[in-house]
């Protein structure tokens, strides 16, 4: 079997959305780290998807030029007539490629015509990632169904009732005659979880035959499905790499101001650390209740199967 983690941030994925207060990073997985601990997890293929960003791949590409990793991103695009930003995970591209890609991402029609006219193999990430507007659930479906033919049905950061709730979705989706291809990665923001869940081809030789198999729509997702344990056990990680870098003076990651500021908020947050554990628990609490009133509207034969997953 030929496997590939093809969702995993590094260090350059930017500053971390949900931890605003401590401005510490989204990662701090070092794409060298990355190649290493997907290769010893038996990944076959490896690339890096930061958020809008390349500068990971070619890091690791510039320091140990490897025939078995694709540049990757995830892009951030939006729906202008949904007002709902979507993340896009791209593969096997170039750096004006990358270029084009940042230029075209505010509207995901242009980006994907853009994308389909130079063949560039494009997957929607985490299907409902943060979509809210359930009277218009099946616009939004119809909509993804007609930008996109490859869809990340596993995402080893989503909880086992969302990822069945999407693999029922394209299911349904192929029933209604659409071609489609389905991919998994871990979306991993530490090194713990990379190469945990992956998408896999039981045909495929080397990089391009694997793509291809993608393309095709003949692979497959193997992997681990997210708990609220393992949700505060990455936002911990995340953490506590950042302390390192606010006391390491040889980092280039702050000014002198900032470290000092920064060092100040981080120890007077201390004895809140127990919160990232707590938003772990209410994000996977409403998360469950979002996915079964999705279910419940759209696909009422698989609802009380997505019932039973979420009561888990």
């Amino acid at each position: 079997m030929y496997r590939a983690d093809l969702h995993v941030h590094s260090y350059y994925s930017g500053a971390a959305r949900h931890l605003r207060l401590l401005r510490c990073r989204d990662s701090y997985s070092s794409p060298l780290a990355i190649y290493r601990t997907a290769k010893k997890r038996r990944m076959d293929l490896v690339t890096i998807t930061d958020h809008d960003s390349i500068d990971g791949c070619l890091e690791l590409l510039n320091r140990r030029p490897a025939g078995d990793f694709i540049i990757g991103e995830e892009v951030s695009s939006y729906l202008p007539d949904f007002q709902h930003q979507i993340h896009i995970g791209v593969y096997d591209i170039t750096e004006s490629q990358h270029r084009d890609i940042q230029k075209l991402r505010a509207d995901v029609r242009e980006l994907a015509g853009y994308l389909r006219s130079k063949g560039i193999l494009f997957a929607l990430n985490h299907f409902f990632h943060n979509f809210q507007r359930g009277e218009r659930l099946q616009q939004y479906m119809e909509r993804m169904g007609e930008l996109f033919d490859v869809f990340e049905e596993q995402n080893g950061s989503m909880q086992r009732v969302h990822n069945l709730f999407i693999s029922e979705l394209l299911r349904h989706m192929e029933l209604q005659g659409k071609r489609l291809a389905r991919i998994g990665g871990s979306d991993a923001h530490t090194l713990r979880r990379i190469g945990r869940t992956y998408t896999v081809s039981e045909e495929a030789r080397g990089r391009e035959g694997f793509l291809q198999a993608v393309r095709e729509g003949r692979t497959y997702v193997s992997g681990r499905h997210c708990s609220q344990w393992q949700l505060a056990g990455d936002i911990y990680g995340v953490v506590l790499r950042y302390y390192p870098y606010i006391v390491n003076v040889n980092s280039g990651e702050f000014s002198l101001w900032k470290r000092v500021r920064n060092l100040g908020i981080s120890v007077a947050l201390l004895p809140a650390m127990v919160l990232p554990y707590l938003a772990a628990v209410r994000h996977s609490r409403s998360e469950n209740q979002r996915v079964r009133r999705f279910a419940e509207k759209f696909l009422s034969e698989v609802a009380p199967r997505i019932r039973d997953f979420s009561s888990q």
